[in-house]
């Protein structure tokens, strides 16, 4: 690739393209001005060429491509000058389409070095005017971006079309206005014909999240709803648009909106600060860490918090439509810890349902990582919910009297903002690839799934887990929410009485948010102050409290940004680790009776954000403490174990709602002993479509339901059948020491995927034609694809160790204990936007994330698929996951492209596919010949996703040896007593579980110190 470095006639001046966006390119000029040469002109003429195919591609959807010989620079970095050949558009593989590939920069031919444009999802997707219409997002561009919008003709093997109208930004909202025969989507409002019409971003500087119906004027007016909370309205014929509240609600990143029952319903689905809490006109801050995102309503005059939760999409039968003049149903999805909430206003009365959880990679706080999921119409009469992993069939009657028809399709790995029906199609938008907190990919792209509704069902299986109440403080008989019980084919429902989890009863970090999950035992019995969280955009406070004798205070910082104290706080060993696992470095400092000051935390730990606020514990140097908390700040006191079991025993009633009519009634009960435990598997034949719970007397209960099913035929659909043989048959065996391996990356200069095989020879894979071409060696990007092991295996397991923490995980071949011969393969690695992938020995897992760039949350792990495969590498790449380790001889069959006289080849599929090499198996455990102490539990084992479940113990006492087995019931350290198993010397006892017991993970407890071996078989 060359420069203008050593080319003293050339230099790089900025030219304005059609997009409004800027580019440097290479423009021929000659060293002395008066003298321009026959070659000097043909140059320049070259330029201007150049220039105008460059436009052309951007209107016309060229994918650039960098293999040309002149480049320009942008702040340093080499920008190809010219457009790519039209890429190939009859590829398509596992229902993408790679030419209709969206990307986040279109002003660099195919380079990516702009700043704020590191996403791209397609937000929002719908058939309109004969062509199939989506926009792309940024990160957070409300003035607007390079981000585009962008249509699909029905004849697939065209190009798309990238409108020049684009303005970009954040946008996901869109509606159709009936009146005016108008598709309204992010900032655009198209007509019947396809024309476009553009409302700037300087006139509405929103992310268009939702847009709804107008209460009062649906005729001529839309509500555009912005994800900071801002509500505007707009005239859909002049444009106009005003702001009408700049954010009335509380909560942040906002998302559905829709009009009904006289009323604008609203959703937020996170709670970091994005704003000030000043200008809200009902609510008010979290008050504690349930308080997370609201779902709120307005009746043309006031505002209503209707619940102080996470939601996400607001809907109701007129879908699209953004609502009724009349008194039709309003839908709305969110979340708790719990489970899944969803709510029908129904005659002006909200009414819950509980659905379980396929997935957890929705689940942080704020909010991020729940990009728009919905319910909405796919074909004629038939509706689909999507929500925390799982689609549902839902029934359009949907309504509080009227609720059955829910039930699972299957689960996903697939990251889906929108979907729909076209041309008798099911299409689902995609957020494929991200680069904030992913350094390993280049640049952003998602590409759309173009498939079945039958296809659904060759994905994951109907697996999910939640309850109405995790160590909840319940009132006696007073039922539960309904929670689904239809369509699963195993259920299991655990239940407990007070308080089991471990991690829980520490308080908050802050006085408002954040839950304190481990603490030294030295801190965890002392007073402490602290202050409301606060605007994370903004330093922390500082504050003060008053005591009445000497005191040695600890202070607990936030680590992140590694904040400074004065040189009189001294450090400590002491721990404190809160939320997501984020952990503190804990100081300590004596202070004379009086008032002590703390100070704020001003320490940024990635631009623009800022630490928690300190937290002060405080230990007293004699008795009867005094503590008066000033400037704000709030005294706590340590949190006794709540005590609502007064000893007597609680019976838990099971009712059921057989035909989803509101009609319950009493299916079975379970009596416990205060603080005990019991699982109850529900019989195959049980025939409802809700169950709800209550307890005969007031007590902290948990009811948790882990629902599993059969994985589907391992077989591949039609549609991704390549002639006859398995869309695996390609990948080599564990056991094939001849395999290709390669390292692989979704580039940052161009949109090729770079390739480095085993020997250091390098490669691009070219997306304008699907070929391999050879490429300079790059040690930097080597260095960079390095792969470290990231698991040990022992004799006992696969250990993981994050965050201070042990995780043990089932072995498959035993191939997998060393590295190949090329090295270790990839464990850990983002596919889908902000979720991690993992590969370990031969199981394929997907990994939850918290926040970017900060480890992924092990304790909710879910079990894709097992394999025995030598998979060497995996991305995704142009829609695609992208897999390395094929066969030698393995043909180009449509999932592999090989090039024999290269050497070097690679497996394109879906994401999805990976549920096709089968149900997750393996064995394992937590120990083997292991030197177990007396009462001391092991470290957990997986077990959940897994069907059959098995599992030997033995010991090598000369005496008996009692082993206790304890189970998470719900990922979060609520541990329970499963069974005692009493095993002889010289014996190895076996015991098999239940079909349909389910956990998320089991330890081991043995009654004396002993060399005890637990394994488990999962078939």
């Amino acid at each position: 690739m060359s420069t203008n470095v050593n080319r003293p006639h050339l230099k790089t001046v900025p030219i304005e393209n059609r997009d409004t966006s800027t580019v440097t390119l290479t423009r021929f000029v000659p060293a002395d001005k008066n003298c321009i040469t026959t070659m000097n002109l043909f140059r320049i003429l070259s330029a201007i060429a150049l220039l105008a195919i460059f436009n052309s591609s951007q209107i016309h959807g060229v994918e650039p491509h960098e293999r040309t010989a002149d480049v320009g620079t942008v702040n340093g970095n080499e920008i190809p000058a010219s457009a790519p050949p039209m890429p190939r558009t009859d590829i398509l593989i596992s229902g993408v389409y790679p030419h209709l590939t969206t990307y986040g920069v279109y002003s660099q031919n195919g380079a990516h070095y702009k700043a704020g444009h590191d996403e791209c999802g397609i937000g929002a997707i719908v058939p309109w005017a004969g062509k199939l219409w989506m926009v792309n997002y940024a990160p957070h561009m409300p003035k607007g971006s390079e981000h585009k919008l962008f249509s699909i003709d029905p004849d697939l093997s065209k190009p798309m079309t990238v409108h020049p109208e684009s303005v970009g930004g954040t946008p996901a909202g869109r509606m159709i206005h009936d009146e005016s025969n108008q598709l309204l989507i992010a900032h655009y409002l198209i007509d019947s014909d396809g024309s476009i019409r553009t409302i700037s971003p300087a006139k509405m500087p929103i992310r268009v999240t939702a847009i709804a119906r107008h209460l009062t004027d649906p005729t001529n007016m839309v509500y555009y709803i912005d994800m900071e909370g801002s509500i505007w309205e707009a005239n859909v014929h002049t444009l106009e648009v005003k702001r009408l509240f700049a954010k009335p609600v509380p909560g942040w990143h906002s998302k559905g909106g829709y009009t009904s029952q006289g009323r604008l319903v609203v959703s937020n689905n996170g709670e970091l600060h994005a704003g000030d809490y000043k200008q809200l006109l009902v609510g008010g801050e979290a008050k504690h860490e349930e308080e997370r995102g609201v779902l709120a309503e307005f009746d043309g005059a006031h505002w209503k918090i209707i619940e102080r939760r996470q939601f996400t999409e607001v809907t109701g039968p007129r879908g699209i439509l953004g609502g009724s003049d009349g008194d039709d149903p309003i839908w709305t999805m969110g979340w708790d810890r719990r489970s899944v909430r969803l709510k029908v206003l129904d005659d002006g009365v909200w009414h819950t349902f509980l659905l379980p959880k396929a997935a957890y990679c929705n689940d942080a706080s704020h909010g991020w990582y729940t990009e728009w999921p919905r319910i909405r119409e796919i074909t004629e009469g038939r509706w689909m919910m999507d929500m925390h992993g799982m689609f549902y069939d839902f029934p359009a009657t949907f309504s509080a009297k009227n609720s059955a028809g829910i039930k699972p399709i299957g689960s996903h790995l697939r990251y889906i903002p929108d979907f729909c029906n076209w041309n008798g199609q099911l299409v689902l938008a995609t957020d494929e690839t991200s680069i904030q907190g992913n350094a390993l990919a280049g640049q952003p792209q998602s590409a759309p799934w173009f498939g079945t509704y039958d296809d659904l069902k060759t994905w994951g299986p109907a697996n999910a887990y939640g309850g109405p109440w995790v160590e909840d403080n319940v009132k006696a008989n007073t039922p539960s929410d309904p929670f689904l019980v239809n369509g699963f084919e195993r259920r299991i429902v655990h239940f407990a009485v007070g308080k089991h989890r471990t991690s829980q009863g520490f308080g908050t970090r802050a006085s408002d948010q954040q839950e304190i999950v481990a603490i030294s035992n030295k801190l965890a019995t002392l007073p402490r102050v602290t202050v409301r969280r606060g605007d994370w955009h903004k330093p922390s406070q500082e504050y003060a409290f008053e005591v009445n004798q000497p005191v040695t205070v600890f202070l607990a910082v936030d680590r992140r940004g590694s904040p400074t104290l004065d040189d009189q706080w001294q450090p400590t060993d002491l721990n404190v680790r809160w939320g997501e696992n984020f952990h503190d470095q804990v100081y300590r400092r004596d202070f004379d009776a009086g008032v002590v000051q703390i100070p704020r935390n001003d320490t940024q730990h990635t631009p623009g954000s800022y630490g928690m606020p300190h937290t002060a514990f405080i230990k007293a140097s004699g008795s009867n403490l005094k503590i008066h908390p000033l400037d704000g700040a709030t005294l706590n006191t340590p949190n006794k174990k709540a005590n609502l079991d007064s000893g007597q025993p609680v019976t838990f009633t099971m009712q059921i709602d057989a035909d989803g009519d509101g009609q319950f009634r009493n299916f079975r009960s379970v009596t416990l002993p205060a603080e005990g435990f019991t699982s109850v598997i529900l019989p195959r034949e049980l025939d409802a479509v809700w169950m709800r719970f209550q307890t005969s007397r007031d007590c902290m209960a948990t009811v948790f339901l882990h629902q599993t099913s059969s994985y589907p035929n391992a077989a591949t659909s039609n549609l991704l059948t390549q002639s006859s043989g398995q869309i695996f048959d390609g990948l080599a065996n564990v056991d094939d020491t001849r395999a290709i391996h390669a390292l692989v990356y979704p580039a940052k200069r161009n949109r090729n995927l770079r390739v480095i095989a085993s020997d250091s020879r390098s490669y691009e894979f070219l997306k304008h034609n699907f070929e391999f071409e050879s490429d300079s060696y790059d040690q930097k990007l080597e260095k960079h694809l390095r792969v470290e092991p990231e698991f040990t295996v022992d004799e006992s397991s696969v250990v993981v160790v994050s965050q201070n923490k042990r995780y043990r995980l089932p072995k498959g071949n035993s191939a997998y204990d060393q590295p190949f011969a090329s090295g270790w393969p990839r464990a850990v690695r983002e596919v889908e936007s902000e979720r991690h992938l993992a590969n370990i020995h031969g199981t394929f897992y997907e990994l939850p994330l918290i926040s970017n760039g900060s480890p992924p949350a092990w304790n909710q792990i879910r079990p894709v698929s097992s394999h025995s495969k030598r998979i060497t590498d995996f991305c995704s790449w142009n829609g695609l996951l992208v897999l390395s380790g094929i066969r030698q001889e393995a043909a180009n069959d449509g999932h592999v492209f090989r090039d024999e006289q290269l050497g070097i080849g690679l497996w394109f599929g879906g994401v999805d596919d990976l549920w096709k090499f089968g149900k997750p198996v393996g064995r394992g455990g937590p120990w083997m010949n292991s030197e177990a102490k007396a009462g001391i539990p092991s470290d957990p084992y997986l077990m959940t996703g897994y069907e059959h479940k098995s599992v030997e113990l033995a010991h090598r006492s000369t005496t008996p040896v009692t082993i206790t087995f304890e189970i998470d019931v719900d990922g979060s350290g609520l541990w329970v007593k499963y069974k005692d198993f009493s095993i002889p010397a010289n014996v190895t006892a076996t015991h098999e579980f239940p079909l349909g017991f389910s956990a998320c993970w089991v330890r081991a407890i043995s009654d004396s110190d002993v060399s005890a071996s637990v394994q488990f078989t999962y078939r």
